[in-house]
């Protein structure tokens, strides 16, 4: 839809952003980029996630230090090729490693929050996830002297107050929703199902939405893990994978004129040999494509993508600085 005005599937234009009935929709649609924007984003969970599942035994604490290798690995490819990426770095991991956190702000990347020590929003009150919230924020600033803009949801489970505590510290951006696939939207603050099975949502916020997928992240693809009363198996072929992310590259470039593809990866785990030529490859795939070349393709950091999706909108954002 470049150069239109108008969502075909609610009849909004951009100036209609702040009149529609909040309580019943929320707004998909026009993303007035004009290319195809590529997301690479980087959850630096490295020592967090163990520790929270009571799993941090020797061996497991030495598969998250590996993300220390795997940051390193990534910002030397980064650079070698020209890519802008985003990472997303739970408080605890700036605490334990300043510096690999300090190379990714001094490369030129974005770093967005992603909790204290990876807590899901789910498991926690209200008032936990306030403080995880703040500490989180807290452990970016004092270390790295960052102010986050964006939040990834650790294992992506929001509550019906994050939006709003997020809304309320200055966020432009979300990035835990799966609501659509290419195209950025503007999330209600909260959806739930009552106890009569009815789903509700909330007014809408000011904030972007940058979906995701499990199918777009390379975790539950590649990483084993033994969990209570489960296996993730993982371990996957380089090659299926990489027919799977881009193939799904390739459906938004032949369906849509616009898109955004948000790829989901932590240093721990794409950081290993034979995933960082996988890695290589996806880039030159992307690269590559002729309609792609032809209508336009960016390399974008979340938080540019979703300013440039908000200012198209019109919509007014309570950015935080310093």
């Amino acid at each position: 839809m470049p150069g239109g005005g108008v969502d075909q599937g609610l009849g909004l234009t951009s100036s209609d952003a702040g009149a529609i009935d909040t309580r019943k929709v929320y707004i998909p649609g026009i993303l007035t980029f004009f290319v195809y924007t590529v997301l690479l984003t980087f959850d630096f969970d490295a020592y967090a996630p163990w520790i929270y599942r009571k799993m941090a035994n020797y061996t497991n604490l030495s598969r998250g230090e590996f993300a220390a290798l795997g940051v390193r690995r990534i910002l030397g490819y980064l650079k070698e090729t020209g890519l802008v990426a985003t990472f997303f770095v739970p408080g605890h991991t700036a605490e334990h490693f300043p510096e690999e956190t300090g190379m990714i702000r001094d490369a030129g990347h974005e770093i967005a929050s992603h909790g204290y020590l990876h807590e899901p929003p789910e498991g926690l009150t209200e008032e936990e996830e306030r403080h995880v919230l703040d500490r989180g924020m807290t452990a970016l600033k004092n270390a790295v002297n960052v102010r986050p803009k964006g939040y990834r949801s650790p294992s992506w489970a929001l509550t019906k107050h994050t939006m709003t505590m997020l809304q309320q510290r200055g966020y432009i951006y979300d990035s835990s929703l799966m609501s659509t696939d290419y195209t950025p939207y503007i999330p209600a603050l909260y959806e739930e199902a009552l106890d009569d099975g009815r789903v509700v949502k909330g007014p809408l916020s000011n904030m972007a939405e940058l979906p995701v997928s499990w199918s777009l992240d390379d975790y539950p693809h590649f990483e084993y893990s033994r969990l209570q009363g489960a296996i993730q198996p993982g371990l996957r072929s380089v090659n299926e994978v990489f027919e799977n992310w881009s193939l799904d590259f390739d459906y938004m470039v032949r369906m849509y004129d616009e898109g955004v593809y948000v790829l989901t990866m932590h240093p721990e785990v794409i950081g290993r040999g034979h995933r960082m030529i996988l890695l290589e490859r996806l880039i030159g795939h992307i690269r590559g494509n002729g309609r792609a070349k032809s209508q336009g393709l960016e390399f974008a950091r979340c938080a540019d993508a979703a300013k440039r999706y908000l200012d198209g909108w019109g919509v007014t954002h309570n950015e935080a600085t310093g």
